[in-house]
C-alpha cells in the first residue's frame, strides 16, 4: 500500500488556516520565556507544523527523509515570501549534515515514531550534537502511553470541505501487531453532489514509545528536567489525558 508520505498534496489537505494559527499560538506560549532565535525542525514535512515559527520571527533551517515532502516545502516558503535552507536527510544521521549549531533542534508531526525505539534514542542524541550549549531540545508526538491496545481500532475524524466543495472524509484503522507495532490504514474518500468520485489507502507503520524512556535518557545527557505541555497547547491536563503532547527540555552549558 501507498505511503502518504509520497503524496505530498494529499498530506496537505487536512492543515487549514486555523491549524496554522494554533500552532502559531502554541509555539508563542511554549517558547516566549526561552532565549533562542535559531531552530532546526529536522522532520520538516512541508512545513505545516514549522512555518508558524517562521512568522513569528525565527530563523529557521529544515531537513526531512522524504525528498517529495522537501519540494513541495520549498514551493510553500516562495510562495510565502520565506527564505528557508533545506537539506534532504535521515534524521538518524543528523549531525553529518549540518556544520552549525542551532538555539533549537525540534523534530515535529510525531515524527520520531517512525523509527524503531533504540534508533528515537540514537535521533535524541543526533539532535543534541546540532543544539548549542544551553540550548533547547524539542519534539512533539503522539501519546503512545494513553494509546492501550483496548483503544477503538476505528478512528473517523470529522470531514473537511476544499474551496470547491468537495468533502474529504477520513478513515483510520489501527492493527495492534505482534512485535508491538501499530499499523494505522488510512482511507480517504472524495464526495461531490452526495456521490464519491475519488478514494485512496494509505498505511503508516508506527513503534510506539514510552515518553519515561526519552526523558530517562535526556536526564542520563545532563537535560533540564523536561516542559511537557498538550500540543498545540490550549489548557493543560493531566498526562494521561493528552492525546498529542510536546516536550522541550534544555541542554547543559
Amino acid at each position: 500500500m501507498a505511503d502518504l508520505y509520497d503524496f505530498p498534496e494529499i498530506y496537505d489537505e487536512r492543515f487549514t488556516d486555523g491549524a496554522n494559527q494554533a500552532y502559531k499560538q502554541h509555539y508563542e506560549k511554549m517558547l516566549v520565556s526561552k532565549s533562542l532565535r535559531s531552530i532546526l525542525d529536522c522532520s520538516f514535512g512541508t512545513g505545516n507544523l514549522t512555518f508558524p515559527l517562521l512568522e513569528l520571527g525565527y530563523e529557521v533551517s529544515g531537513s526531512d527523509i522524504s525528498a517529495p515532502m522537501l519540494e513541495k516545502a520549498a514551493k510553500k516558503a516562495r510562495e510565502k515570501g520565506f527564505d528557508v535552507p533545506l537539506a534532504q536527510c535521515d534524521f538518524r544521521e543528523l549531525s553529518g549534515h549540518f556544520d552549525r549549531k542551532f538555539d533549537c533542534v525540534m523534530s515535529t508531526g510525531s515524527a520520531l515514531g517512525h523509527v524503531t525505539n533504540a534508533d528515537v534514542l540514537k535521533t535524541i542524541h543526533e539532535m543534541d550534537k546540532c543544539i548549542v550549549p544551553g540550548g533547547w531540545l524539542y519534539f512533539d508526538s503522539r501519546n503512545w502511553d494513553a494509546a492501550p491496545k483496548s483503544a477503538n481500532r476505528f478512528i473517523i475524524p470529522q470531514p473537511f470541505y476544499k474551496e470547491d466543495g468537495t468533502r474529504i472524509g477520513c478513515v483510520q484503522v489501527w492493527d495492534y501487531n505482534a512485535d508491538g507495532t501499530i499499523t494505522i490504514n488510512i482511507v480517504h474518500s472524495y464526495e461531490k453532489g452526495r456521490r464519491i468520485f475519488d478514494t485512496n489507502n494509505f498505511q503508516e507503520h508506527l513503534h510506539p514509545f514510552s515518553l519515561e524512556t526519552v526523558k530517562t535518557e535526556l536526564h542520563n545527557m545532563g537535560y533540564s528536567q523536561p516542559e511537557i505541555r498538550p500540543c498545540p497547547w490550549f489548557e493543560d491536563k493531566p498526562f494521561d489525558e493528552i492525546g498529542w503532547y510536546c516536550l522541550m527540555a534544555r541542554k547543559p552549558g
